[in-house]
């Protein structure tokens, strides 16, 4: 539920989907995608697989949209963390493989501990015959992915760089437009000069810091 994920949560709404549920452990970006109409999911306090096949009576999600990427982390607690110790080679692995240096300039800049674990999710998650689409970012080092189980659950996958060109007639009309107001999303206003600052708050995800606007 960053950015990415909450715009992708409000497209959704605006979409017409029925039900919208977003997956995350940050409690402001929880509270912010709640706001938004999304049922939100702790993953640190519950399964997202189990607790999604039971609010759709196990029809699991039609779609499932990883904007998360490369950066997603295990849950260290709850009912996924038992899950999350099995893999924890599978992800030691993959982190070698993406980011063989960490902690290169103090506690920022540091991926995420489980790579492929929105990926496994997404693959988990969606029902037979449905569709996953990755805008979460993935190098071309990461190698993992569980195809089988995606191949024969049917699924549809979509995924790569937005063409942010095509879209951005449309979205100006739904801004101008009073549909949806993006500053909904916008945590901070800081100045152009605490660029440096401010991104660092931000790469920290630290309690409040979603969106921030930088004013010259």
């Amino acid at each position: 539920c960053g950015p990415v994920g909450l715009f992708a949560i409000a497209s959704s709404i605006l979409k017409g989907s029925s039900q919208v549920f977003a997956v995350d452990t940050l409690p402001s970006r929880l509270a912010l995608a709640k706001k938004l109409g999304a049922q939100v999911i702790n993953f640190n306090e519950l399964n997202p697989v189990e607790a999604i096949k039971e609010a759709t009576g196990g029809y699991l999600a039609d779609v499932v949209i990883d904007a998360v990427g490369v950066d997603a982390v295990h849950p260290t607690q709850g009912p996924g963390a038992k899950e999350a110790s099995k893999l924890k080679e599978n992800f030691d692995q993959e982190l070698k493989k993406i980011a063989p240096k960490t902690n290169i300039d103090g506690n920022n800049w540091t991926p995420g501990n489980a790579p492929s674990q929105a990926l496994r999710y997404a693959v988990d998650m969606v029902k037979k015959c449905g569709r996953i689409s990755i805008i979460g970012v993935y190098p071309q080092t990461l190698e993992v992915f569980q195809i089988g189980k995606a191949m024969n659950k049917n699924l549809t996958l979509v995924m790569g760089n937005c063409p942010h060109r095509r879209y951005i007639p449309k979205l100006l009309q739904l801004v101008q437009g009073g549909i949806f107001d993006p500053t909904t999303i916008l945590s901070q206003q800081e100045p152009l000069i605490s660029v440096v600052e401010a991104y660092k708050h931000f790469d920290r995800r630290e309690t409040g810091w979603i969106k921030v606007a930088l004013l010259p």
